[in-house]
């Protein structure tokens, strides 16, 4: 999986997809997906504060 695809799974993931849709966008195993998931669970909490309005990149 390259570099975009991975920031998208991420950004999937914030947004609460579900892993079974995000490895089928992405063409890959839910295993994958799942793996990201606890990876850059940091990462994605932090983008869910944002899309909640938490903090904001850049402000």
């Amino acid at each position: 999986m390259n570099e975009d695809t991975r920031q998208e799974v991420i950004k999937a993931l914030a947004y609460g997809e579900s892993v079974e849709d995000i490895a089928n966008m992405a063409e890959v195993e839910t295993g994958e997906i799942e793996r990201i998931n606890e990876e850059y669970a940091d990462e994605i909490r932090r983008r869910q504060e944002v899309i909640t309005g938490g903090m904001g990149y850049g402000n």
